[in-house]
């Protein structure tokens, strides 16, 4: 009597399953027995993975996971705007790390030029004073082609974004740049 228990399977079980359903289509096979969902378990839990291959899957999905936030994160069109308008545009701030890492050798030879060192210290302020009057620059045009392509959006976070994405060496900005200087964004 097969009252309280299933009775022979409808779909035989060579029929592989295609992950979660989706809501509203229908089961391509019956509900798993309790040992058979077990047995599932079991085998995701338990597999046996060198450790390269275990730290490569856990980099693997580490990456996708910060990828798929930062695409969340980026995906705002003011966002795009700014960067698009960042990298139109050659900034003073990809300069400013090369110069420190410089200015940081230079000060290393203070006991031997201490001139050197100190003019060295000198043009280092000048270079931030200087990315700063550019990030200015940079808000002060950003802001005007903001009200003319996005009427009525908000200005918030945007300041200290673009002037993040400009004091960025070019190459190594993420989300990479999608147009090249001197580009119509």
């Amino acid at each position: 009597m097969a009252l309280f228990r299933r009775s022979d399977p409808v779909v035989p079980p060579s029929v592989p399953t295609a992950g979660p359903p989706t809501p509203g289509a229908k089961k391509t096979r019956p509900t798993p027995t309790r040992k058979e969902a077990e047995a599932a378990r079991r085998q995701r839990v338990t597999q046996t993975l060198t450790k390269k291959e275990s730290r490569a899957m856990a980099s693997q999905q580490n990456r996708s996971e910060r990828m798929k936030a930062l695409n969340q994160r980026e995906a705002t069109p003011e966002k795009a705007l700014m960067r698009d308008y960042v990298d139109a545009r050659f900034s003073l701030g990809e300069i400013l790390l090369p110069s420190l890492v410089v200015v940081l050798a230079l000060s290393f030879l203070s006991s031997i030029w201490p001139a050197v060192t100190s003019v060295s210290v000198v043009l280092m302020y000048a270079m931030i004073l200087a990315v700063l009057f550019d990030g200015f620059l940079l808000w002060r045009g950003f802001k005007k082609v903001l009200a003319e392509r996005l009427p009525r959006s908000s200005t918030r976070g945007l300041l200290m974004y673009g002037m993040n994405r400009a004091i960025q060496i070019r190459r190594f900005r993420m989300p990479r740049p999608r147009i090249k200087r001197g580009e119509v964004y």
